[in-house]
């Protein structure tokens, strides 16, 4: 019998996935009013539960209840084909996003009992569903390699194909998530750190008689605090001291002001210009990298002859993709050099998680590609053989 957790949890991915059809139907768009189209959507939300199986299973209730158990044994593959023991299961994108409520709801709920903060509340349920998410592009990728039990390989390994690049491009897109809250939480830190510091070296200038450089001085090179103190507290001491301001006109000199146009033009030739850009700009110049990649490698596809054409310019525009991921990575090391940080690497991963989707997505192009190709040349040799045999025969 089915539990009323279960009947929760399918009530809420069946709505998803209907809501998903009502908002992406090209049907529904030419024959609906925009007022009625936005009417439908919320009616689809309000959907009880006997209304999302009838509406989706189209079954009996009482007997797709009966068989639920039995139903969560099949493998991802079986669930992708029409009928499975006697009844409709439901469509293969519902039955993925029940796995993965599944597998996040419980992972979830620890996040609040044990995190008091927010932000790492926050992280911890990207984790959560990042974890899901791995599981349930690795099942899929299992299950097209099942497909070829099935009674129609190509129909399954498309459906699931499908369903893999979505959930491939989620996996990257929650990597890059937990990476900004995760860069958040670095920042809030030294934030924190610089206030307790230069609260500290406020209370220790008060106290001193020395100017900051003599007390700086003292403090890196003294050698009973050498001997007696341990390095971490030793280093500590000497970044309050850092931290401690000078009074105006103290020292009798003012400090050097910098042209803003001169101090952006030094950070750009120092760090590449990365944070002096906006994206867009830089990103068109990392769209004229790959294509000059791009293109270097589709020449070569001309003169390879082990190849088919569309196979070779398939792994063109994955192996342009990843070059493209490659140079972000590259940007991404320098970005603690820069004089913030954070704001460098939110940079770097926004403009990730949009190549590393497309670098995800050709590379499954490819793969199918070479599969097509692979398995088309073992059947004309296979035919090719036979041939040779009658020939021989006669």
């Amino acid at each position: 019998m089915i539990s009323d957790y279960d009947k929760k949890l399918l009530t809420e991915v069946g709505r998803q996935y209907i809501l998903d059809i009502t908002l992406e139907s090209d049907f529904l768009k030419e024959s609906l009013t925009f007022k009625e189209h936005v009417r439908l959507c919320d009616q689809v939300k309000k959907l009880t539960y006997e209304e999302v199986i009838t509406l989706i299973v189209t079954e009996d209730i009482r007997a797709f209840e009966g068989k639920f158990g039995k139903f969560l044994k099949y493998s991802i593959a079986a669930i992708a084909g029409a009928y499975l023991g006697g009844f409709g299961g439901p469509p293969v994108a519902m039955f993925i996003l029940y796995l993965y409520r599944k597998a996040t709801d419980t992972c979830e709920r620890s996040c609040y009992k044990k995190l008091p903060m927010s932000k790492q509340r926050k992280i911890c349920k990207y984790e959560c569903q990042l974890s899901a998410a791995k599981k349930m592009t690795n099942e899929l990728r299992t299950g097209m390699s099942q497909c070829l039990n099935t009674k129609h390989p190509p129909k399954c390994e498309k459906k699931l194909q499908g369903e893999y690049i979505k959930w491939a491009k989620r996996v990257q897109q929650l990597t890059v998530k937990i990476r900004m809250a995760q860069a958040d939480m670095e920042e809030k830190r030294r934030k924190e750190k610089g206030k307790e510091l230069a609260k500290k070296a406020k209370a220790l200038r008060a106290s001193v008689e020395l100017p900051k450089d003599q007390l700086v001085h003292f403090v890196s090179e003294n050698e009973t605090l050498r001997k007696q103190l341990p390095f971490k507290e030793h280093l500590k001491l000497y970044q309050i001291v850092q931290y401690i301001k000078e009074e105006d006109g103290e020292d009798g000199v003012a400090p050097v002001k910098i042209d803003p146009a001169k101090e952006k033009m030094i950070r750009t030739v120092m760090y590449l210009g990365l944070w002096a850009v906006p994206i867009p700009f830089f990103n068109d110049l990392i769209n004229y990298m790959v294509k000059k990649y791009s293109f270097g490698c589709a020449t070569k596809c001309a003169a390879n002859k082990k190849l088919p054409k569309n196979v070779c310019y398939t792994q063109c525009a994955y192996l342009g993709a990843k070059y493209a991921v490659g140079i972000l990575n590259k940007q991404l090391s320098k970005c603690n050099k820069s004089d913030n940080p954070t704001k460098c690497k939110k940079k770097i991963y926004k403009l990730l998680e949009d190549w590393k989707q497309r670098e995800v997505e050709r590379k499954i192009k490819f793969e199918s590609a070479l599969r097509a190709a692979v398995a088309a040349a073992k059947a004309k040799n296979q035919a090719d053989a036979v041939k040779q045999q009658k020939q021989g025969n006669a």
